[in-house]
C-alpha cells in the first residue's frame, strides 16, 4: 500500500488519549442522565404526596373552622385555652 502512511507514536497516543476521555465523558453523561431520571421520579412522588397532604390540611382547616364556629355560636366571642378548656368571653 503506497498510500498508507503511519502516524507518529505521539500522534497515536494523543488521539487514543482523547478517545478515552470522550468515552469517559459519554459514560458520565449516561450516569448523570440515569441519576436525573430517578431524581425526577422521586420529585414526582414527593409532589403527589405533598398534594395529598395539602388537601388534607385544607380539610383539617375546614373542620377546625367548623368547631370554632360551633363554639362561638354556643358561647359567643372569646378566647379558648386549649390546655385547660377554659373559655373567656370578650
Amino acid at each position: 500500500m503506497e498510500n498508507s502512511i503511519k502516524i507518529t507514536q505521539e500522534e497515536l497516543e494523543r488521539i487514543n488519549s482523547l478517545r478515552t476521555e470522550i468515552a469517559a465523558n459519554v459514560e458520565s453523561i449516561g450516569r448523570f442522565n440515569i441519576k436525573k431520571h430517578f431524581l425526577v421520579k422521586d420529585l414526582e412522588s414527593i409532589d403527589t404526596e405533598l398534594f395529598g397532604l395539602l388537601q388534607n390540611s385544607e380539610e383539617l382547616d375546614k373542620k377546625e373552622k367548623e368547631i370554632i364556629d360551633e363554639i362561638v355560636g354556643k358561647y359567643g366571642e372569646g378566647q379558648l385555652n386549649f390546655e385547660t378548656g377554659e373559655f373567656i368571653k370578650e
